[in-house]
C-alpha cells in the first residue's frame, strides 16, 4: 500500500498582542473624543441662535405675560445647554496644569452639576457649610479626576437602583478631601490590590482602558496627595482623594490660604 504524503504542517495562529487591542481601543477613544467636540462645538454655536432669538422675544414682550411665561423656560433651558457645552470644551483643555488656589467644594459642585444631567444615575453632593475648601491644583484636573471616579461609580452601579454620593470635607487645619461613594458591587481584595494599575480593568471588552484611575493617582500623587480606598464586595465602594493643604508660591493665582 502506497503511504500519503505528510501533510504540510499548519501555520501556527499568531498570538493576540494585548498591548495592541489596548492601542487600537485608545485610538478608537480618540476618535470618538474628537467626534464628540466637533458636536459639543456645533450644538453650541446653534445653541447662540436659540439664545439670542429667545432673548428678542422677552424684549418684545415685556409687557405680555402670557408670552413671557412660555419664553423664560426657553431662555433657562438653553442657558442650560449652553454651560453644559462650555464644561465639556473646557475638558479638552491642554494637559500642561496651571494650579491655582481653588474652592475644592465650587470646583466639586460644579462639576457635580454636569454629570447629573448626564449619568444617568442618582448623585447627590454634600459640602460642608462652613468657609471654603481650598486646594491648590489645576481645575481641569481635579474636574477630570472627579468625572473618572463618578463613570468608575455608574459602571459598578445598577441602572435602576443606583445611587452615588459626591462629598468634600476637610479644612479648619485638616487636609480637604474629595469622596465618591456607590452602592454598587464592590470589588474583591484581588481586584482592588490592582485597582491603580495601567491597563487593569474588569469592564467588558471596548468599554473600559483600565487607564482611568490609573491616572487619577498619578495626577492626585504629583500634587502630593494620596488615596484612600474603602470597598467590600456586594457593599459598594467609596474612594477618597485627600488634597495636601495648599501653601502658594511665588507666582501662583489665588489668595493666601487661611
Amino acid at each position: 500500500m502506497r503511504s500519503l504524503p505528510p501533510r504540510p504542517a499548519a501555520e501556527p495562529r499568531p498570538i493576540p498582542d494585548p498591548l495592541d487591542a489596548q492601542l487600537r481601543q485608545l485610538q478608537r477613544l480618540v476618535v470618538q473624543g474628537e467626534l464628540a467636540a466637533t458636536a459639543v462645538h456645533e450644538i453650541s454655536n446653534l445653541q447662540t441662535i436659540v439664545l439670542f432669538n429667545a432673548g428678542l422675544l422677552r424684549e418684545g414682550h415685556k409687557q405680555r405675560p402670557e408670552i413671557l411665561r412660555h419664553v423664560e423656560p426657553l431662555l433657562h433651558a438653553a442657558g442650560m445647554v449652553a454651560t453644559l457645552c462650555n464644561q465639556l470644551r473646557n475638558l479638552s483643555r491642554p494637559v500642561d496644569p496651571f494650579p491655582e488656589q481653588l474652592d475644592l467644594a465650587e470646583v466639586a459642585f460644579g462639576t457635580h452639576r454636569l454629570l447629573e444631567q448626564i449619568i444617568g444615575r442618582e448623585l447627590d453632593f454634600k459640602a460642608p457649610q462652613r468657609g471654603p475648601l481650598t486646594v491648590l491644583a489645576d481645575r481641569g484636573q481635579v474636574e477630570q479626576m472627579l468625572i473618572n471616579l463618578v463613570l468608575n461609580a455608574r459602571d459598578a452601579t445598577d441602572p435602576d437602583r443606583g445611587r452615588i454620593q459626591v462629598r468634600v470635607g476637610g479644612g479648619c487645619g485638616r487636609q480637604p478631601w474629595l469622596e465618591v461613594g456607590d452602592n454598587g458591587s464592590g470589588m474583591t481584595p484581588e481586584v482592588k490590590a490592582r485597582l491603580f494599575e495601567k491597563f487593569f480593568t474588569t469592564k467588558e471588552p471596548g468599554h473600559g482602558t483600565g487607564l482611568g484611575l490609573a491616572m487619577v493617582h498619578r495626577l492626585l500623587e504629583e500634587m502630593g496627595g494620596r488615596i484612600e480606598v474603602r470597598s467590600r464586595e456586594g457593599r459598594g465602594t467609596r474612594i477618597r482623594l485627600i488634597f495636601p493643604c495648599p501653601v502658594r508660591p511665588a507666582g501662583v493665582r489665588g489668595e493666601s490660604a487661611p
